[in-house]
């Protein structure tokens, strides 16, 4: 059994004012990214972990006669893992966030905090704090394109080193025609640079999205950004956003393609990383999807380096941590054809790569996988067909597999 659920659900205290918002999610992750990842349910690994994570969020969001919009939101997380190697369980943090925005002129301003606690296996001592105080003048150059500089001060609280002092940055919004956005911040921090870039565009046949950036996290803020991977459901309504604007309409076509198509759920991603410790990660991913009348292409990309460090901006020292020490890189290629009206041939094409940033080892694995489906219902679908998957390693156990396969889908609505 490998139980899956994802169920968020929202709910209006007060009307336009005040709301609270509940997420249950279980997923089934991968422990240790030099280890084995084998595509599919049907070969047990002890690298497979189950997942549990609960949020509660209360929150008040408006906007004052002044034309200002605010929002203060409060997120209380709590994960478990059940199977991983080690004791993990009980890892659980709390955010209070807050914003005040007003654009309404020419030149605005916008001003946040952001307080966020973790804490790992129920233990004060093992508690880590980050807060953070930013105001921001903004300038609306022009309607297509929003400039901000910020200056702020950070306190960071970590099981033995901590830091604090001024942060100071610059950003844009960028959104030249309907179709296309682009969105810039960079900010200078107790750990360096810390940045972020984002590109999105479609067209009628196409969707390009591009992500960039520097920053830190923690294992349970990592997990509580499920679904691992890109997920399919949610690119391809972005891509339909333009043409749809019923979000109803949007989402029905959505499911019909991807169940017309044979489409998957997700997208390859890097495997999170479990420490009881801040990781500073720096990323890229890019993902690109085509829709023809007959042909489906969807490619995404990715590339992680994670490097633990101490509260004061330190990293730790090589080897003590040197699983989530790494770099992880990988690519995966889609390509549905529809054969007949209710028939898809699919090829999917994978590869990842894991280095470690202090030691000599290394994983590499790859999957091809061959496949037709055929909708029986609109809720059933079936579909057969044949993989390869190989991983070659100086870390783990190799192995390959060459299988065919034969299933069965039933969606519940």
């Amino acid at each position: 059994m490998y139980p899956a659920l994802n169920l968020l659900g929202d709910v209006m205290l007060v009307d336009q004012v005040l709301y609270v918002e509940g997420l249950v999610n279980v997923s089934q992750q991968f422990y240790n990214p030099f280890g084995a990842q084998p595509v599919g349910l049907t070969n047990p690994t002890r690298n497979r972990y189950r997942s549990d994570l609960y949020r509660i969020s209360p929150y008040l969001r408006g906007t004052t006669l002044a034309g200002t919009t605010y929002l203060l939101r409060n997120d209380n997380v709590w994960t478990n893992l059940s199977g991983a190697p080690l004791g993990t369980n009980n890892a659980n943090y709390t955010t209070f966030a807050g914003n005040a925005t007003n654009s309404t002129t020419t030149v605005g301003w916008t001003a946040n905090f952001d307080y966020t606690e973790t804490r790992f296996n129920n233990n004060a001592a093992g508690t880590l704090t980050t807060q953070i105080y930013r105001a921001a003048p903004t300038y609306m150059y022009s309607p297509s394109l929003q400039l901000a500089a910020s200056g702020g001060y950070e306190d960071n609280r970590g099981t033995v080193t901590s830091s604090e002092g001024f942060i100071y940055g610059v950003g844009f919004v960028w959104n030249p025609t309907p179709r296309t956005s682009a969105i810039g911040n960079w900010e200078q921090r107790f750990f360096g640079s810390a940045y972020s870039f984002s590109f999105d565009h479609a067209t009628p046949l196409s969707y390009w999205r591009f992500n960039l950036s520097r920053n830190i996290t923690t294992y349970p803020q990592q997990i509580a950004s499920l679904p691992v991977g890109v997920n399919v459901a949610s690119f391809l309504n972005a891509l339909f956003l333009p043409q749809i604007s019923d979000p109803v309409q949007r989402q029905q076509l959505v499911e019909q393609l991807i169940q017309e198509r044979g489409l998957p759920a997700t997208l390859t991603s890097p495997v999170n990383l479990y420490g009881e410790q801040i990781l500073l990660q720096q990323q890229f991913s890019g993902t690109v999807g085509l829709i023809g009348a007959r042909n489906t292409v969807v490619v995404t990309g990715y590339y992680l380096k994670s490097e633990p460090i101490t509260a004061s901006g330190l990293p730790l020292p090589p080897g003590l941590f040197s699983v989530n020490d790494n770099t992880q890189t990988g690519a995966s290629a889609t390509w549905t054809y529809q054969l007949t009206p209710t028939m898809n041939f699919i090829v999917t094409a994978s590869g990842n790569e894991t280095t470690s940033n202090s030691t000599q080892a290394e994983t590499r694995q790859g999957t091809v996988r061959v496949g037709v489906s055929r909708p029986l219902s609109p809720n059933t679908t079936a579909f057969a067909g044949a993989r390869y998957q190989e991983l070659r390693s100086n870390a783990t156990q190799n192995y390959t597999e060459a299988a065919a396969f034969l299933g069965l889908v039933y969606r519940f609505r």
